[in-house]
């Protein structure tokens, strides 16, 4: 067996590329919908204006395995 962590860096322009986003790949934030987090994204749109954009880290493993016959 091998198995391989890693951390990929995303980088985010503005809110309606993250609300893309979690629109894309559900299984990042389960339940997520756009009234439940109105009030963060809000907050997170003034954010990205000022500060730039905005940097999110996930870790992912790739494990590779093998039957042996």
């Amino acid at each position: 067996m091998n198995q391989r962590p890693e951390s990929p860096r995303t980088e985010f322009l503005g809110i309606g590329a993250v609300s893309d986003f979690l629109r894309k790949v559900i299984w990042m934030v389960p339940g997520c919908t756009v009234d439940q987090y109105r009030e963060r994204r809000r907050r997170l749109h003034h954010r990205s204006r000022s500060e730039g954009a905005f940097v999110a880290h996930t870790t992912r493993f790739l494990i590779k395995t093998r039957k042996q016959v």
